[in-house]
């Protein structure tokens, strides 16, 4: 460990255990005798069942669990040092094996042999659910070859994108719930059949960086001692929890996840991890989870509140070298005995742990053995080596993956597709290669930690991947002149002036434990794309970008022929890229977050930075998130959610609303989600109703279409993203019908008062078009 590293720890060590907060600590532990609504003795966890899943499994694991000592239950479920970011404990006696978890949403992290798969909010953009599924499925099949037991992927809901300034946006999928909860169903399920375990995260209101840790002295908010300050508080009315914040994961869990991680944040000025009533009461209860909620790496800030309050695992446990606290283990041993825990709570956290790992098989046929070190203790060790479990076809799904998410944003009189350019300049130092960098004592070279000196193919933190290897723009477009320095104005004027087409490369990176400061781009961007469009009356920018960004300083520049947002693709970037701009394929994908004028276009104060020792977000907008703030307040943005060009043109016609009923054939664990009319057969995920519309290719390209459909409830403002339908190479002048199956839940609302979901009274308004704001077709629905 370096000298750096060992300082941080024994400063968070040191302050750990003499600090206090005036929240929950060590030392409340004992002595809590307030009642909170959000306390365990408010909503006391229950016990796990199996649901109707995993009821074989369930049996097996309380079996085991009846052969435990007190000391292995809480051994299992505490982490411990080992090979993974995270790893359970084992009683081999038993034949239950230390768990191997490990990061993360766009690949196995930080490991090498694998791939770097595009971002959430990438694939996001295709709007195409077997995209979706395909990814998951791919990853899944990398995280189970390499070893590990319990991936820690997908973001689900957490964040969601309240804040388009939310430094981890890029990991999740839609600024939107039922968007989000359809990515995060295929996703779960597709990682899940192909052996690996999912964890669904981060649970819940996980909405910013800022202030999210204690021990902030590794963060660049840090404004107090390590563990000194209370996480940043996120205050959620019950109707926005439900509607928005809940919707990613109850898929998740209906897809059968096998595990939910729980955030840093505090949830209504409770500590998420310890929250009961939204670890018990809800996501225990109403949704009816049968796996086990795992912390936060540093999510932990004591013993017996949080197990009570419904945390089952907690990571890092007594691993990690302590560098986020050590908890649990021991130190859980004398609230058992003294009853403030009781046993059957701790007996109920290894069931929770041991179900989802038997159910699949992985006790009798576990993954291979790990084969590398990720613990960032012992990052590397001499009997370390690398496991290539790479598939050529999925690095062609990586690379449709990146054509198909491509949004064409600005196309002045078919810029693009480039057919034949004449000479073509590439600017921009997000088109080159990135500095290569040795990993200290082993010779082998790798991407930077976060590759951000040439081109951008992912964010940073948990979500990163390394590259195998990463295809660049330039590399991909292979008969031009470069110039990589983005502020090298005179190389710039001279190269561009003599070209018949320019493409801007631009960038923005995003990475977790940090917001980003504004919108606008990096490296000068905005002067970069102005300096070529004034010596260029051809300019091509294309954005790699974890979100929004602000366009009105050169959005509108006659010479700025043609914009796209590539997102964060993946390493087969420049590939992805060059099939788009030279017309093999025609874009087709949308964007799944808003982009405005300006910052205050959007809710105000996503983002709070207040020096205080306790911060506090309040979600004020309630459910107007994203493009519903817009649609509420009549806001026109500058490209709307769900927007996006093509090489070809579509109309739309013939809208058709039926009743029609299929029983849930797609719950994997059925959920206790309460609503209006039920009967003890029907279920909120029955379809009840289909719309569908003809969509016509009007153009002369083959091309793709998402068509989208929007529902306005009576008496409840903004619009609702209710289904959208993926029509996949429609050929010129034809003619094909996007169906959209509506359930019982998308055309509900939760009322806080009766706490259920119900469809409410009058004409449910039906919308269908290209876009959140370009709807062309319109028809109503009544109970």
């Amino acid at each position: 460990m370096h000298s750096t590293a060992l300082s941080l720890l024994t400063i968070a060590l040191a302050l750990f255990t003499t600090s206090s907060r005036g929240k929950i600590s060590r030392r409340d532990d004992a002595g809590l005798t307030t009642l909170s609504d959000n306390s365990p003795q408010a909503w006391p966890a229950p016990n796990a069942t199996g649901g109707n899943a995993w009821t074989d499994a369930f049996s097996s694991a309380q079996a085991l669990v009846a052969q435990m000592t007190l000391e292995e239950k809480i051994t299992v479920i505490t982490g411990q040092s080992g090979r993974c970011v995270g790893n359970t404990g084992a009683v081999e006696r038993l034949g239950v094996h230390a768990l191997c978890l490990e990061d993360g949403p766009a690949g196995v992290r930080p490991v090498q042999g694998v791939s770097q798969f595009p971002a959430g909010q990438a694939v996001a953009a295709t709007w195409d659910r077997n995209l979706i599924y395909q990814r998951g499925y791919a990853m899944g099949q990398e995280f189970f070859d390499q070893g590990v037991n319990i991936a820690l992927s997908s973001v689900t809901g957490g964040p969601l994108g309240r804040s388009p300034r939310g430094g981890r946006n890029f990991e999740g999928f839609f600024d939107d719930a039922y968007g989000t909860g359809e990515a995060a169903y295929l996703t779960v399920k597709g990682m899940q059949d192909a052996g690996v375990l999912t964890t669904a995260k981060h649970y819940v209101g996980y909405e910013q960086e800022t202030f999210r840790n204690a021990f902030n002295n590794l963060e660049s908010y840090s404004v107090f001692p390590v563990n000194v300050q209370s996480p940043i508080s996120s205050n959620i009315d019950n109707k926005a929890l439900h509607e928005v914040y809940l919707w990613g994961f109850a898929e998740a869990v209906r897809a059968g996840t096998g595990y939910v991680m729980c955030s840093y944040n505090e949830v209504n000025q409770t500590h998420s991890c310890a929250n009961a009533y939204t670890q018990n009461n809800i996501l225990k209860g109403e949704l009816n989870f049968q796996g086990g909620i795992m912390s936060d790496w540093g999510g932990v800030w004591s013993d017996a509140e949080f197990i009570n309050g419904g945390l089952d695992i907690c990571m890092p446990g007594v691993g990690f070298g302590g560098v986020l606290g050590t908890m649990w283990g021991d130190s859980l041993f004398p609230y058992v005995e003294n009853g403030t825990v009781a046993e059957s709570r701790v007996d109920d956290a290894v069931v929770r742990l041991l179900t989802p790992w038997i159910f699949p098989g992985q006790s009798v046929n576990p993954p291979p053995a790990v084969t590398w070190n990720a613990d960032p203790t012992f990052y590397q060790t001499d009997d370390a080596y690398w496991r290539d479990v790479r598939k050529v076809e999925t690095m062609a799904l990586i690379r449709q993956i990146g054509e198909d998410s491509s949004t064409l944003l600005k196309n002045v009189n078919g810029t693009l597709p480039l057919g034949t350019p004449g000479v073509i300049a590439v600017i921009g130092s997000d088109a080159g290669s990135n500095e290569l960098s040795t990993l200290e004592g082993q010779g082998v070279a790798q991407f930077p930690l976060w590759n951000i000196n040439g081109t951008l193919s992912l964010g940073g933190g948990s979500g990163w991947a390394i590259p195998p290897y990463l295809v660049t723009p330039f590399e991909a477009i292979n008969y031009l002149y470069a110039v990589f320095n983005g502020t090298a104005y005179d190389a710039i004027n001279a190269t561009v002036e003599s070209a018949d087409v320019t493409i801007v490369f631009v960038s923005a990176f995003t990475r977790e434990g940090e917001d980003r400061a504004t919108l606008y781009l990096d490296h000068e961007g905005e002067t970069l794309i102005q300096t070529v469009a004034a010596n260029c009356s051809n300019t091509i920018v294309v954005i790699h970008a974890g979100g929004p960004i602000l366009v009105e300083e050169w959005i509108d520049n006659p010479n700025v022929t043609a914009v796209i947002a590539a997102h964060f693709p993946g390493q087969e970037s420049g590939d992805a890229i060059a099939s788009v701009l030279f017309g093999d394929v025609s874009p087709s994908g949308k964007l799944p977050y808003t982009i405005g004028h300006a910052l205050d276009e959007y809710p105000p104060d996503t983002i709070v930075d207040d020096p205080v020792l306790e911060p506090q977000a309040y979600f004020n907008e309630s459910t107007l998130i994203d493009y519903r703030w817009f649609s509420a307040y009549n806001i026109t943005p500058r490209f709307e959610f769900g927007y996006g060009l093509s090489y070809s043109t579509f109309s739309y016609s013939n809208i058709y609303v039926q009743d029609v009923y299929e029983a849930d054939n797609s719950t994997i664990q059925q959920k206790n989600e309460p609503f209006e009319g039920y009967d003890g057969s029907n279920s909120l995920y029955d379809i009840i109703t289909e719309v569908t519309a003809q969509v016509t290719n009007t153009g002369d390209v083959v091309a793709c279409e998402v068509a989208q459909l929007y529902a306005t409830f009576p008496d409840s403002p903004g619009i609702w993203l209710r289904g959208f339908d993926k029509l996949k190479t429609l050929a010129p002048g034809e003619t094909r019908t996007a169906t959209f199956s509506l359930r019982r839940k998308d055309l509900s609302l939760w009322s806080t008062e009766r706490q259920l979901w119900y469809i409410p009274d009058g004409a449910i308004q039906l919308q269908v078009g290209a876009s959140s704001t370009k709807l062309y077709l319109t028809a109503s629905w009544s109970q």
